[in-house]
């Protein structure tokens, strides 16, 4: 019984982690979205944001790792929606300092990001120029995929 409790109580603390920590989040602007800093990157370039989105590709660079990411909001625990992308106020990157493994970041992965605005890099999606806004983080989440479900038992058996 103690053993339950305990790994009770380590679920319920772990469960209550924030995403962004407090103190960062107190420096954010949750209002700048990235349409906004397509539209005016003067206005925000050096101003505290919080995004959210899936990530579409991550390459090393020499000095960074670049992180492209689609914008998809966020939920009220400050994970990204993934059930609309149609909602999306576009791309960004992310050029976190160092080295970051991009088979751990990855295409497909939920990431949330405080950072700061460092205005904008003209790059090429197609054949069409895109801006994208440019984060400098000052922390970052990742999130893992749900497991799958176990399958049902009733698929096991006959109909007859």
């Amino acid at each position: 019984m103690r053993y339950f409790l305990v790994l009770m109580l380590a679920a319920l603390l772990a469960s209550c982690t924030p995403v962004i920590s407090k103190g960062v989040l107190k420096e954010v602007e949750r209002g700048i979205t990235v349409d906004m800093v397509q539209k005016d990157p003067a206005a925000f370039t050096g101003r505290k944001t919080l995004w959210g989105g899936v990530i579409i590709a991550s390459e090393n660079l020499e000095n960074f790792t670049r992180i492209e990411v689609l914008e998809t909001g966020l939920a009220w625990d400050l994970t990204p929606h993934t059930e609309d992308y149609g909602a999306s106020k576009g791309r960004f990157l992310i050029d976190a300092t160092g080295y970051l493994d991009t088979a751990i970041f990855k295409k497909g992965k939920k990431l949330t990001t405080a950072g700061t605005v460092n205005g904008i890099i003209v790059k090429k999606i197609g054949k069409m120029d895109y801006a994208y806004p440019i984060i400098t983080p000052i922390e970052m989440r990742l999130f893992e995929p749900p497991p799958l479900p176990p399958p049902s038992i009733f698929y096991l058996q006959t109909p007859y």
